[in-house]
């Protein structure tokens, strides 16, 4: 007597974005501190503290290399089936980032205020956002 065995059938692994996903909020939350830090050093700045707009200049440039960072993750996290707009806020996070310094070495403080203003909202929402329990779960599938 002969018995054939069925296959069992392996449940599909569903893609999740897990090291994407932890990579992204790092440097989300590091983005987000260095634009939190802007405004304090260069109140320190007008407090007194002329040293401080070494550290508000030098925080622009730390800014804009991991605002480049970020849409890069995001990618990451998108091709593992995340959430989508996390890389459109990225993109638009990248270029408040360097349209912001751009302003600031022209001295075009009153546009560089309120872009400055913007971007901390934009790098502090994202990282929130990106901190969410529902953050990692995967895209619905398309039907």
């Amino acid at each position: 007597m002969t018995t054939t065995e069925t296959p069992t059938a392996r449940p599909s692994r569903e893609r999740r974005p897990h090291i994407s996903l932890f990579c992204f909020r790092a440097v989300a939350v590091v983005v987000a501190l260095f634009a939190i830090g802007q405004p304090i050093f260069i109140g320190s700045y007008f407090s007194g503290t002329f040293e401080a707009l070494g550290l508000h200049s030098a925080g622009a440039a730390a800014l804009q290399l991991f605002g480049l960072l970020l849409p890069i993750a995001a990618v990451a996290v998108v091709a593992m089936h995340g959430r989508w707009w996390f890389l459109v806020w990225s993109v638009t996070l990248f270029l408040l980032i360097h349209t912001q310094a751009a302003l600031g070495y022209a001295r075009a403080l009153d546009l560089h205020v309120p872009i400055g203003v913007l971007t901390v909202g934009v790098a502090v929402a994202l990282a929130i956002a990106s901190l969410r329990r529902g953050a990692g779960s995967p895209r619905e599938a398309r039907r």
